[in-house]
């Protein structure tokens, strides 16, 4: 498998809130009306959850080794903030924030190489 860890961190971001917010229950007739009128949500992430689990998993190993720069990649990719405005939240320059996503994708790539490669 060919996997881009760019988009693979952005489809992630996605699915972390697909969902949230939603009951356990939802009566017949709800979910008739819900479907049958145009919603105003973001895109459905296009991924699946075994690989939204698998970059969950390798975003919290990265952050048991550098739990700022995880917390970067969190707060950029799942909440789509730009990047001044995830420094201005962890008190960080705007370029520190893009050094440590640079960096933080570039864990996520070795680590989908390495499972390529085994």
């Amino acid at each position: 498998m060919n996997y881009d860890a760019e988009k693979l961190l952005t489809q992630w971001g996605r699915w972390v809130w697909q969902g949230a917010g939603v009951p356990v229950y939802v009566s017949p007739s709800y979910a008739l009306m819900r479907d049958n009128v145009e919603q105003l949500y973001l895109p459905a992430a296009a991924i699946t959850d075994d690989e939204a689990m698998m970059i969950d998993r390798m975003v919290a190993v990265m952050g048991r080794r550098d739990e700022i720069m995880a917390n970067c990649v969190r707060l950029y990719y799942c909440t789509n903030r730009t990047m001044e405005q995830v420094g201005k939240v962890m008190q960080l320059s705007r370029l520190k924030v893009r050094e440590l996503l640079i960096a933080g994708k570039t864990y996520v790539e070795a680590c989908l190489d390495m499972r390529a490669a085994a």
